[in-house]
């Protein structure tokens, strides 16, 4: 299974669990083509099948903690979640978290090599 389809589907068994109002079959195109926007080399495609394969799920524990976050937010707003708007800021929420665990991954083994 390639990296993209084990982020798709982490995204949506994170969402389908967690969140099943939001409509997460539909808003794994919108991850896809996030996903293919964005230009990931070798070094970043190590650390995400790095991620993919630790037992503790950071990446989907961060995404769940950041949607928690985010829902709370929208419930006290009183609004809807089945908007495109609100579908591309869930997106992007992780897309946000995915790349903040390869940046911290990347700098904990460069502190690692010059230490």
């Amino acid at each position: 299974m390639s990296i993209k389809n084990s982020l798709l589907d982490i995204f949506e068994k994170a969402l389908s669990k967690n969140c099943p109002e939001i409509p997460a079959s539909g808003m794994k195109s919108l991850l896809k083509q996030a996903l293919e926007k964005r230009k990931y080399d070798t070094q970043d495609e190590a650390i995400v099948e790095a991620l993919l394969n630790d037992k503790e799920k950071p990446l989907e524990e961060s995404f769940i903690e950041s949607l928690q976050r985010y829902m709370n937010k929208i419930e006290s707003e009183n609004d809807f979640l089945g908007t495109e708007e609100r579908q591309e800021e869930i997106v992007e929420i992780f897309i946000f978290d995915l790349e903040k665990l390869i940046d911290y991954f990347y700098n904990a083994l460069l502190n690692k090599h010059f230490t």
